[in-house]
């Protein structure tokens, strides 16, 4: 019995220490901004640093007629085209994403 016992704990610290090699390989999953919105006005550009995940990110304007934005590595610059709201979303190499809220002023 005793065997037994020995066996079964063996294989539960076999599982939990490959459940944790599993969660390292995504990073830090969850992506974060150096501001929690960019308001810029038209013809004007704001910078902005994502952290978090895996690079490379990529991004993407909900309306690319009022912002576009360039991502350089972990920086995001978002440039104001015309007066409104958009959003920016982000996305890592895993797919992890997240979304930035943009206003353009005059």
């Amino acid at each position: 019995m005793k065997r037994a016992s020995y066996l079964f704990t063996i294989l539960c610290m076999g599982a939990i220490l490959i459940a944790c090699d599993k969660d390292d390989d995504k990073g830090n999953a969850k992506l974060t901004f150096s501001k929690n919105k960019v308001e810029v006005s038209v013809n004007e550009s704001d910078t902005i640093t994502v952290s978090g995940g895996v690079t490379p990110y990529t991004a993407l304007e909900g309306d690319k007629t009022i912002a576009v934005a360039t991502v350089n590595n972990t920086k995001i610059a978002v440039k104001g085209l015309k007066k409104g709201n958009t959003t920016v979303k982000v996305t890592d190499k895993n797919g992890v994403n997240a979304s930035l809220p943009v206003t353009v002023t005059d």
